[in-house]
């Protein structure tokens, strides 16, 4: 498990704690770190770090806990928690424990005000606050106060008792999204979606949804959402809309709880004041937006036209047949392979076509058809590239290599060792196996003669 917190000193800087294992029982014997169970030393748990670093390939710095746990007690970080502290060492966010609190969304608006702020947190928004009703005043703020149509944001609301006794309230956290009423003065109207598995829904070791308010104090809660047009606009004009929210607890109401909280129950209808918010217009995503992750083919390659032709989302799209070179210089994407380029598997001691490879040259093997999603299929060499292939491995490769090959490969007119009829290997009991011929031979390159692999290494 880790925990994650950002602080701030003239950059944001990132660190993630490795605290302890959350299912030890499922390290068990011939898992392949060699630790079985809980960690009995810390150099157990380093190895299990390690493999957690590659696995997931973090780039952010990891640091291990102690196995006194001194971390982990001091944050109650198990089994997640996310904090981030400002540029004088204070606290700016401190999350709920995960999973069911790990949210992203207001850690990013954490960053970005510090960031804006040169490392300060600036101070909450102040809630725009109703006339109380019955005794309770209602406050309403958002987090952010300027947002994008579609983004996700915090309301923040704020329960406050004004009377000299306690008053016992019941907020309905199931609906909360909808009891938001946002327009603005061109007649235009908003809603609040839940965001992605979210929204106000109460998780697992939250607040009750009954709530003792002592005099003068508020109970504070949030709703987290989208904010989206409402239904039946056909277009949107970013400005300044005003945001109330509407709490009604009735004697039905209560009456229909599994615990009723008493005859004393806050009953009425409260509104919140108007809360001012500017919602601008979203942006329009490019394909970097989405294709641009740090560990992603596109990362490094942000000119779509250099692989793929067509229009995005249309029938055209597709990827061009001589693109291959484009990706396969590059290593550390997904474990793709390094083809191509200076330390590429064709510039080995030993290559499976002589000379300078082009795009083409892979297209004697390789479909590209299916590549842009991750797929890489075999052709049938006696088609042309027109067929795909469905046979065997060896049957593969005997498709060139049975001293005739299809039209357009060819062999060293001096070829050297036996030359390149593979025929005799068909009657051997390793033509059987499912790797076949790559058993023993790699398929583009190799540091050894004749393609062959060190097989002393597995």
């Amino acid at each position: 498990m880790e925990r994650l917190y950002a602080s701030y000193n003239g950059h944001v800087e990132f660190l993630i704690v490795y605290i302890r294992e959350a299912h030890p029982e499922m390290l068990k014997e011939g898992h392949k770190t060699g630790v079985v169970g809980r960690p009995d030393n810390i150099d157990e748990r380093l190895i299990l770090a390690t493999e957690c670093v590659s696995q997931y390939k973090f780039t952010i710095p990891m640091v291990i806990d102690g196995m006194d746990g001194k971390v982990n007690s001091d944050y109650q970080a198990a089994p997640v928690r996310v904090t981030i502290t400002d540029i004088d060492g204070k606290v700016a966010f401190y999350a709920g424990r995960g999973p069911f609190d790990f949210r992203l969304p207001p850690v990013e608006r954490t960053i970005k005000k510090l960031i804006a702020n040169k490392g300060h947190m600036p101070p909450p928004p102040e809630p725009k606050w109703s006339q109380p009703v019955n005794g309770l005043r209602l406050g309403l703020s958002f987090d952010p106060e300027k947002f994008a149509l579609g983004e996700q944001v915090t309301a923040q609301l704020k329960f406050e008792n004004t009377t000299d006794e306690p008053i016992v309230f019941y907020h309905q956290t199931g609906d909360a999204v909808k009891r938001f009423a946002i327009g603005n003065d061109s007649g235009q109207t908003l809603k609040m979606e839940p965001g992605p598995g979210r929204g106000s829904r109460r998780r697992r070791g939250g607040p009750s949804p009954v709530q003792t308010i002592a005099p003068g104090k508020a109970f504070e809660t949030q709703v987290e959402g989208k904010i989206v047009a409402a239904s039946g606009q056909d277009s949107f004009t970013g400005g300044q809309f005003h945001a109330v929210y509407n709490a009604e607890v009735s004697e039905q109401t209560l009456s229909q709880l599994e615990s009723a909280p008493g005859p004393d129950a806050w009953t009425g209808e409260v509104s919140s004041g108007a809360c001012t918010v500017s919602v601008t217009s979203p942006q329009l995503e490019g394909c970097i937006d989405c294709h641009g992750g740090a560990d992603y083919m596109h990362v490094k390659i942000q000119e779509c036209t250099n692989c793929h032709v067509g229009q995005v989302g249309k029938p055209d799209f597709d990827l061009k047949p001589e693109s291959c070179g484009a990706c396969h210089p590059r290593t550390g994407v997904y474990g793709r392979r390094t083809i191509l380029g200076p330390e590429g598997e064709f510039n080995m001691a030993s290559k499976h076509i002589a000379g300078t490879i082009e795009d083409s040259d892979c297209l004697q093997c390789h479909d590209h058809s299916k590549h842009q999603d991750g797929v890489v299929s075999l052709i049938d060499p006696d088609s042309g590239g027109k067929d795909p292939w469905t046979g065997s491995r060896t049957d593969f490769c005997l498709a060139c290599h049975d001293g005739e090959p299809p039209e357009g490969v060819s062999f060293p007119d001096k070829p050297t060792g036996s030359g390149f009829d593979k025929m005799m290997f068909l009657g051997s009991q390793l033509s059987q196996t499912k790797e076949g011929c790559s058993y023993c031979h790699s398929s583009h390159g190799s540091p050894l003669p004749a393609l062959l692999k060190n097989l002393h290494t597995h």
